[in-house]
């Protein structure tokens, strides 16, 4: 290794990492600012669920602020250089200016390498278990369940068939309660689903470790709703246990965010032997596995443009590299969300931006080899 591959590269290497906790900051509070009221607010979470909604953030949000910070610390690295002229005298020395850039595209792979790894594994693992989070705060106090319930949609976000549910307590303490009044009101889709009100004198939120699953108990309770007839209906219960939930709650949507590559073959194998209908789901899964692929080569495909714009650049114009760096960087991932669902149209849209980075950074490199 030539003393100019430890140079650069290790210039690269250093602003990349800068790049990235900067970026990835700024990603994870944005996040954070978006689910920290439900999680505090709504469900109560300790400190310690907060924590680990950051962790499980971290894997998602370097996919993108990997390649984005590869990007800026190239064009600053090599707009340095060429503002100081060092590029001139390594080429004086005898090296090329694609002998320079070598350490780049090696160090470009072996982000691709670690982006390919976070695609398929790390990141899915994460989303999962983001997903979960809220479920978690919920059962580290289930009173916040119907604290969530007070509010318009509050339960929503916990299970689709909570939709409409409100919930209203006079008098609590810990997990027990009195003078519970709970409503579960008609959807406007559904005029002709009845709706109905529970109110209990007492009601009690029980955890069961020994059989992993929530128990809501009520004491003395009123149920009122009405027949097909829009009659009223009333059932009276010196104690009833509308809702069991077990503690490992299944995921209300299949995402395909959330699986791995390999749960992703699986599952597509799995919709395959439904039949038609099931397998006009499979292009979703499939697009899913092909913008992972694509998106995982950004660092290489940047290394190629990165390079000769940087070169462009002057020294007192590093704002200006960072802008490009972020229009970039942008235009390549919204440019891989399009597409559409069909498989040939997504893998289009995944793959045309590498391509488009590859031979556009090739020729301007070309250019710049003779200037």
């Amino acid at each position: 290794m030539r003393l100019s591959d430890r140079y650069i590269g290790r210039q690269v290497l250093v602003g990349t990492v800068f790049a990235i906790l900067l970026l990835s900051t700024i990603l994870i509070m944005g996040s954070l600012f978006q689910k920290i009221r439900p999680l505090l607010v709504d469900f109560g979470a300790p400190p310690s669920i907060i924590g680990e909604f950051l962790l499980s953030i971290i894997p998602f949000s370097l996919i993108y602020t990997i390649p984005w910070a590869f990007l800026s610390a190239v064009l600053l690295v090599f707009g340095r250089l060429s503002s100081d002229h060092e590029l001139t005298g390594f080429r004086v020395a005898g090296i090329s200016l694609s002998r320079l850039a070598a350490p780049v595209f090696v160090l470009g792979a072996a982000l691709s390498a670690l982006c390919l790894w976070l695609n398929i594994e790390v990141a899915p693992r994460s989303n999962r278990g983001a997903d979960e989070i809220a479920l978690r705060a919920f059962f580290k106090d289930p009173r916040s369940m119907l604290s969530a319930a007070a509010e318009q949609d509050g339960l929503e976000r916990l299970e689709d068939s909570l939709k409409g549910v409100r919930a209203y307590i006079e008098k609590s303490d810990e997990s027990k309660m009195e003078g519970l009044h709970l409503f579960k009101i008609h959807e406007r889709d559904k005029p002709d689903a009845p709706d109905i009100y529970v109110h209990a004198m007492r009601a009690e939120a029980v955890v069961d470790e020994a059989k992993r699953e929530f128990r809501f108990h009520l004491y003395d309770a009123l149920f009122e709703t009405t027949d097909k007839d829009g009659k009223p209906q009333f059932v009276q219960s010196g104690e009833a246990v509308p809702m069991v939930l077990p503690f490992e709650i299944a995921l209300r949507k299949e995402r395909p965010a959330s699986k791995t590559n390999r749960e992703l073959r699986e599952f597509i194998e799995v919709l395959r032997e439904r039949g038609p209908r099931a397998r006009t789901y499979i292009p979703n899964y499939e697009a899913e596995i092909q913008r992972r692929y694509a998106s995982s080569v950004a660092c290489f495909a940047f290394a190629f443009i990165g390079i000769p714009l940087g070169i462009k650049t002057r020294r007192k114009d590093t704002s200006t590299g960072l802008i490009l760096a972020l229009l970039i960087g942008a235009a390549y991932f919204v440019c891989g969300m399009l597409g559409g669902s069909t498989q040939r149209g997504v893998m289009i849209a995944a793959w045309a931006p590498n391509v488009i980075c590859v031979i556009l950074g090739l020729f301007l490199l070309r250019r710049a080899r003779f200037r």
